[in-house]
């Protein structure tokens, strides 16, 4: 017992002298150890080995990674390391980053050995429509994989599936035919919080919405225009308790299936997307379980009825997009089931509403955008409307609106930028001087009463857009308007009552106006130099006059239309010089002289219409035309033209839809090389001196031979759809008519001229045959050939034109019959087949019964017999029936004789060679010859 004991004694008495020491000794400072020092290099030289062959495969047009030869890749553009391993653990190359150089090439799988790697961002740039590499799918420590416009293609590879710690992919717009034949490769992402894979087609993956249903942690899914189809409904228990952001847009649900979609149990959602999906049917009340949400847009659709009254239960609805739809029902009903706390965007136009705006809105204080357009509201505009005092975006263009606007209806809306009243019955009675308590940026009147003074108080330099057309001014424009607008870019004061003359260079220099319209008024005078900024003038349908100036002063000026005026003179090549002139419309002037060579014109002209028509130009066919290769509409109708169609005209002028040559003094033969422009569709010659026959190769027309619809070239030059996001206000409407001489008439075309295939080769000196290649233009609906000296027969072929309209082949020198193909022409509503040299019946099929004044069709033919003309087949025996007997029976007759004949004919020359070579034979001939002739003398 006392070992143990002395132990604990000595062990007590070493601790105490420890302690002893420690605190009799003077203290001692330790420093703390020293930070590790990072290397000078930071980059694993295995990693940057990688990255430099990474590069070499890409191509780098901009030089955007000119910093990736230093030996530290952690310094690189584009590279982050780690500050605690130097591993590389985000490589971002965002081509929208490089001044508009995107890289492209190939993608290297050395970056595989970027284990670490977490960030990988391709996004905007072109790789050419390549396959996304597979081995992405590798690079296991990715948190974010951005892909986005990128130019990838092919099928989208599942490998990306094993990339388990993903939390944000995006795949989207990649305009490649990128494409997944199902989404089964999503499911093991579980971390997912954001998939983006917009324009990606996923048309085959028909149970998305149950493999998106896997990813508990998704907060946005953005799927728009993938061809997604409503062929399964969503599942009945929701697992996206945290979806927050639903891009479903422009999809093809095309159903009321489709509307499953908004009955998803969706607790969290804040913002759903589904416009442009083809649903249809009524909007389903369960919307109204989206407590949460904020944007709503269901736009572009078929959704009809009215809208729930569970909408009133959206009270953190922000934005309501309802366009586009076919949503009926009174206004003020309607809007007593919108929630009115939070609203501020309601987007409610091109729908079947109707009623009365209501008297009180002053529970919609919140409201900046009330669209209302494009309706069937009638009534007046209450005064009310002054209580949305927060309103920057007012809407209701295109209603049945009536009574007056008032100074008083504006007095609140001191926010006011936008203001659209055009196409209603309303007149604007304000003082001319007001001083509005708005500056508006854009305002459309058209149609509305603002006359007779011109309203100064509209002239406000905020201004972007004005339309005033069709408003009944009569005055002149004030100079200080045009000071007061001179940033707007788009001007239209067309239709009205304008007098005086445009403004001299000082005013109209100063404009910045890219789009300007004061056609149909009453301007004098000449044009002066234009704005520079201008792309688009239409002064057409004024009284102006003088020549053309030879410097228009706008060089980048693409539409220029001065039709209906009283310009003389010569047209300056100075506008062929302009190198984005894409339409040109000088018709209907006094211009009269010779069209020059412009040599200094472009190579390669952007022009393609070219209207010219009711001028008084002469000399041949223009030769600069054959530098306007883009060439679609050409029309030079009525002046003074003379000499040959070129034979260039087939291979310069390629695309020509639309070629109006009618009423010049044209000679020589049709060149057959006009028959290679596949693209024609109006073909006019008419009231020329055109000679020789008809081409055999007609035929080869191909664009006359398919039903004309909206990708024709002839309906996009019509319909004026340049490719320019200024011609929203140009209504097609209001083009200038074209005459077409169809069904004997003289008829006006404006946009219907789209629909038209037309041939008119009248009133010329040609000659020879019909070819039966006519009858491969099977969309024909006007055929005029008359008036010329064609012969021969009319072509069965004829039947094949099932839609010919208008067939006139009057004045001519045809012959033989009718073809009974004639008879089964379904949409004829008129034909002329007068003062030819037809014979036989005339035909009597369904639908040539219907057509009018028929004694006309047939008259100057004395061959025709049966009704509707004078002569009587049954009695003279010339029925169709009885010529085909009599034919019949003279054969069998004709054929008789023949037969008798020749038998006789072949014995007598049997009988002649038997004399001519028996001796013994003539011999007894001769004697029996003289015996009877002694016989009968006796």
């Amino acid at each position: 017992m006392a070992r143990p004991r002395q132990l604990v004694q000595a062990t007590v008495i070493l601790l105490l002298a420890t302690w002893f020491l420690r605190s009799s000794s003077a203290p001692v400072m330790l420093a703390p150890p020293p930070p590790p020092q990072p290397p000078d290099t930071l980059c694993i030289p295995y990693e940057r080995d990688a990255l430099r062959a990474f590069k070499a495969s890409l191509t780098d047009p901009g030089n955007y990674l000119s910093s990736w030869r230093d030996e530290d890749c952690c310094r690189w553009i584009g590279i982050e390391c780690s500050n605690r391993t130097g591993h590389v653990i985000k490589l971002e190359l965002d081509g929208s980053n490089t001044m508009g150089w995107p890289m492209g090439g190939e993608i290297n799988p050395s970056l595989l050995t970027l284990r670490h790697l977490r960030h990988l961002d391709l996004s905007f740039n072109d790789f050419g429509g390549m396959p996304i590499p597979d081995f992405i799918g590798g690079l296991r420590s990715l948190r974010h994989l951005l892909l986005p416009n990128s130019f990838f293609g092919g099928k989208i590879p599942p490998q990306l599936g094993n990339l388990s710690n993903l939390l944000i992919l995006d795949l989207s717009n990649q305009l490649h035919s990128c494409y997944s034949p199902d989404l089964a490769w999503v499911s093991q992402l579980w971390k997912l919080q954001y998939l983006g894979m917009s324009q990606v087609d996923l048309s085959a993956a028909v149970d998305w919405a149950h493999v998106v249903n896997m990813l508990p942690s998704l907060v946005t899914l953005e799927l728009q225009s993938c061809g997604l189809r409503s062929t399964m409904p969503p599942p009945l228990n929701s697992n996206l308790t945290s979806l927050e952001n639903l891009y479903l847009g422009s999809n093809s649900f095309n159903s009321s299936f489709g509307a499953n979609y908004l009955a998803w149990d969706l607790p969290a959602l804040r913002i759903l997307k589904m416009h442009s999906c083809g649903i249809w049917g009524p909007i389903p009340a369960a919307v109204g379980n989206f407590t949460y949400i904020q944007s709503l847009f269901l736009d572009n659709n078929n959704f009809s009825g009215m809208v729930p009254s569970t909408f009133k239960k959206l009270k953190k609805l922000q934005m309501l997009r309802l366009s586009h739809n076919l949503i009926s029902g009174g206004i003020e009903d309607l809007l007593h089931r919108l929630p009115t706390n939070e609203l501020q965007e309601l987007h409610l136009q091109h729908n079947k509403l109707a009623g009365r705006i209501p008297n009180r809105l002053d529970h919609f204080t919140s409201l900046s955008t009330l669209r209302l357009n494009d309706n069937k509201l009638f009534g007046e505009v209450p005064v009310s409307i002054r209580e949305l005092t927060n309103l920057k975006e007012l809407r209701l263009n295109s209603n049945n609106l009536h009574g007056t606007i008032t100074e008083d209806h504006f007095s609140n809306l001191t926010r006011l930028e936008v203001l659209w009243l055009s196409n209603n019955s309303l007149t604007m009675l304000v003082d001319n001087t007001w001083n509005t308590p708005f500056k508006l940026t854009s305002a459309s009147f058209r149609s509305c009463i603002l006359g007779p003074h011109f309203p100064t108080w509209i002239g406000q330099r905020t201004l972007g857009t004005l339309d005033i057309s069709n408003t009944s001014i009569h005055d002149s424009i004030p100079d200080e308007f045009w000071i007061a607008v001179s940033r707007a870019r788009i001007l239209d004061l067309s239709g009205n009552r304008i007098v005086g003359r445009l403004p001299p260079f000082s005013l109209f220099g100063g404009l910045g106006a890219i789009l300007l319209d004061i056609s149909s008024n009453q301007l004098v005078g000449p044009i002066p130099t234009l704005p520079k900024s201008l792309l688009y003038l239409d002064l057409s349908g004024n009284n102006l006059s003088g020549e053309l100036p030879s410097d228009i002063g706008a060089p980048e000026l693409q539409v220029l239309m001065l039709l209906k005026n009283s310009f003389y003179g010569t047209i300056p090549c100075s506008l062929f010089e302009l190198e984005q002139l894409k339409s040109l419309d000088l018709s209907k002037n006094q211009l009269n002289e010779t069209l020059l060579d412009c040599p200094h014109a472009p190579e390669t002209s952007n022009i393609f219409m070219l209207s010219l028509n009711n001028n008084n130009l002469s000399g041949e066919f223009p030769s600069f035309l054959q530098r306007c290769k883009e060439l679609k509409f050409l029309d030079l109708a009525y002046n003074q033209f003379s000499g040959v169609l070129p034979t260039w005209i087939g291979s310069k002028l390629p695309y020509l839809a639309f070629m109006r040559l009618r009423s010049n003094m044209f000679s020589g033969g049709i060149p057959v090389e006009l028959t290679r422009m596949k693209g024609l569709q109006y073909l006019d010659i008419a009231s020329n001196n055109i000679s020789g026959d008809i081409p055999l190769s007609l035929g080869n027309l191909v664009a006359m031979a398919h039903t004309p619809n909206q990708q024709d070239a002839l309906f996009q030059i019509v319909h004026f759809r340049l490719a320019s996001t200024y011609m929203f206000l140009i209504d097609p409407s209001d083009m200038d008519s074209l005459v077409v001489v169809t069904k004997g008439q003289q008829l006006e075309y404006t946009t219907g001229i789209a629909y038209m295939v037309n041939i008119d080769f009248s009133c010329n000196r040609l000659i020879g045959k019909i070819p039966q290649e006519i009858g491969m233009l099977v969309a024909l609906t006007n055929l005029n050939l008359s008036w010329n000296h064609l012969s021969g027969m009319i072509p069965q072929t004829i039947g094949e034109l099932q839609a010919v309209e208008s067939f006139d082949l009057s004045h001519n020198e045809l012959s033989g019959e009718i073809p009974t193909s004639l008879a089964s022409l379904t949409s004829l509503a008129h034909l002329n087949l007068s003062y030819n040299n037809l014979t036989g019946t005339i035909l009597s099929g369904n639908q040539l019964r219907t057509l009018d004044d028929q004694p006309s069709i047939y008259i100057g033919n004395p061959g025709l017999c049966g009704p509707p003309v004078s002569s009587n087949c049954s009695g003279t025996g010339i029925t169709r029936r009885a010529l085909e007997d009599d034919h019949e029976g003279m054969s069998d007759v004709l054929s008789l004789y023949l037969g008798i004949g020749t038998g006789f004919l072949a014995g007598l020359w049997i009988v002649f060679c038997g004399f001519l070579f028996k001796q013994n034979w003539r011999i007894r001939w001769f004697s029996f010859c003289d015996s009877a002739y002694d016989w009968i003398i006796m």
